[in-house]
């Protein structure tokens, strides 16, 4: 390698752009060994409350309203039809217009979002949203915020049905066995029961308990407050998880055993191993909860 003070010397103004240059080459070369390499790698996102923020009273009448009108369509074309999925996207596209006139007061994108998407973006994991809404609505929203770049696909229901399809996400990005899916694999939502991908998850029994791909828990937000962890801690979290399990997710949880542990450069967490009483039929599965910034 070429030494830039031999060349220019070690005085006056060449050799101060030369340090200069020496400067921003170190911290290029430092800022790329702190990339974690995500290549391969999925996180599947919940939509409401964890990347968008809507208004409490809008929102419930919001979740209300769609809730009304799929049933009405379940009622007119028959449970189960493809015909129900199709006017409930000509429905909701109506929906969508009245929230594009009162974007200001309806919705906004959750503190640290694009930070996130776009760091995970860089590191070369795919952010998948997997989610009960229809597509082209969601897609709609998620222009209206200025999300769209950085999410790489949208999973919805498939036709008269309103159930979240993570298995086909995760297998049509290549996770075709658990062992892929366990290592490569990240859920995030706000919601331990809607939000995790249950059809991933094995059978209870103690062999079971933990073999399920990471959950990380962010607390549901107030459209008008601040949350304790805003998402930029999640690429944080998943580098950790990354670099301790040797490019496995679930390994890398599994490695954490004790508070110091538990931590980023920016966040603090905990850690369980989560049995739901809703789903007695399912295994435990490993959450990381409780995000909060260091003091």
């Amino acid at each position: 390698m070429v030494n830039l003070n031999n060349v220019f010397g070690s005085n006056g103004l060449i050799s101060t752009i030369a340090q200069k240059i020496r400067d921003l080459v170190d911290h290029i070369l430092h800022r790329e060994k702190e990339i974690v390499d995500l290549q391969g790698k999925i996180v599947l996102f919940d939509n409401d409350e964890l990347l968008l923020v809507w208004e409490d009273g809008l929102r419930n009448k919001r979740i209300k309203k769609e809730e009304n009108a799929w049933k009405g369509f379940e009622k007119e074309f028959g449970k189960g039809s493809p015909r129900v999925t199709e006017a409930f996207i000509k429905w909701q596209e109506n929906l969508y217009e009245y929230i594009e006139q009162e974007k200001d007061r309806f919705l906004k994108e959750r503190q640290g979002v694009k930070t996130a998407l776009n760091a995970l973006l860089q590191s070369g994991a795919k952010v998948i949203v997997v989610t009960k809404g229809a597509k082209p609505y969601t897609q709609k929203c998620f222009n209206l915020v200025g999300l769209s770049f950085f999410v790489s696909d949208i999973y919805s229901p498939a036709p008269g049905k309103r159930v979240k399809r993570f298995a086909d996400a995760v297998r049509d990005y290549g996770k075709d066995t658990s062992r892929k899916y366990l290592q490569d694999t990240i859920i995030v939502g706000h919601d331990l029961d809607k939000d995790m991908a249950w059809d991933l998850v094995p059978p209870k029994a103690k062999p079971n308990d933990g073999n399920a791909p990471v959950f990380i828990l962010f607390d549901t937000l107030k459209f008008d407050q601040e949350e304790e962890a805003s998402l930029d801690a999640l690429p944080e979290i998943i580098a950790l998880l990354s670099k301790r399990g040797n490019n496995d997710f679930l390994q890398g949880f599994k490695t954490i055993n004790t508070p110091e542990e538990a931590q980023t450069k920016h966040y603090i967490f905990k850690i369980a191993l989560y049995h739901n009483p809703k789903r007695k039929n399912k295994a435990k599965i490993p959450v990381i909860y409780d995000i909060k910034k260091r003091t």
